[in-house]
C-alpha cells in the first residue's frame, strides 16, 4: 500500500492517485488533498494566468463540498473532479462572455472618483447644475421639451418631434437654437 497526501489506498492502474475504490476511513477532503496536483496541472494548461490554477482548484472544491452527503454516491473520484473542473471552466466562460469582459477597459482612479470625495467639486458641481437649470428656464416650452427629450432622455430626432406634433426639421432648428443659448449663459460669469 501506499501512502499519498496524508491517505492510505491502491495506485490504479495507470499509476495516478488512488485506485477508485477508496477505504470507507477515507474522508471527501482526503480525496480532495489526493487529486490537488492533478486539478492544478489540469487548470495551468487551461486558464490565461497559470498563477490562477490553485483559486480554480479551490473553487473545485467548494463546488465538491457543497454537494454534502451525495458525494458518496461517486464511483471515480478521479473523473468526477476534472468532469467539475470542466464545468467550471465552462461556467467561468460564459459568465466572461455575457459580461463582455474582454471589452472592458481600465479607467482611471480620477474617472472613477468623479470628485464626489473633494467638497469642492460636489458644490463646483451643485451650482453649475443650478446655473443650467435656471438657464432651460429661459427656453421657449417647446425648445425646452425638444432638448430635453433629445439630449437628456436619449429619443431620436423624429420620435421626439411625433411626441412634440412638430416636424423633424424644426425641433432640429429647436435643438440648435437651445444648445447655442445654453452654452451662452453658461459662459457668461456668474
Amino acid at each position: 500500500m501506499e501512502k499519498r497526501s496524508g491517505m492510505r489506498g491502491r495506485l490504479n492502474m495507470a499509476g495516478r492517485g488512488p485506485a477508485t475504490a477508496l477505504p470507507e476511513e477515507c474522508t471527501d477532503n482526503g480525496v480532495l488533498e489526493a487529486y490537488r496536483s492533478t486539478l492544478r496541472s489540469y487548470f495551468r494548461r487551461r486558464v490565461e494566468r497559470p498563477e490562477d490554477a490553485e483559486d480554480f482548484v479551490q473553487d473545485v472544491y467548494l463546488r465538491v463540498l457543497a454537494m454534502g452527503p451525495d458525494t458518496q454516491k461517486v464511483r471515480s473520484w478521479r473523473g468526477f473532479l476534472l468532469h467539475a473542473a470542466s464545468n467550471l471552466l465552462i461556467d467561468k466562460h460564459r459568465r466572461s462572455a455575457a459580461r463582455m469582459e474582454k471589452n472592458h477597459v481600465v479607467l482611471s482612479d480620477d474617472v472613477l472618483d468623479g470628485g464626489t470625495d473633494n467638497p469642492e467639486r460636489v458644490l463646483i458641481g451643485r451650482d453649475e447644475l443650478h446655473a443650467l437649470s435656471e438657464a432651460l428656464k429661459t427656453l421657449s416650452p417647446v425648445a425646452r421639451d425638444a432638448f430635453l427629450l433629445v439630449r437628456v432622455e436619449g429619443l431620436s430626432h423624429r420620435d421626439a418631434a411625433a411626441r412634440l406634433g412638430i416636424e423633424t426639421k424644426a425641433l432640429s432648428r429647436h435643438i440648435e437654437r437651445s444648445l447655442a443659448r445654453l452654452a451662452a449663459m453658461l459662459a457668461e460669469p456668474a
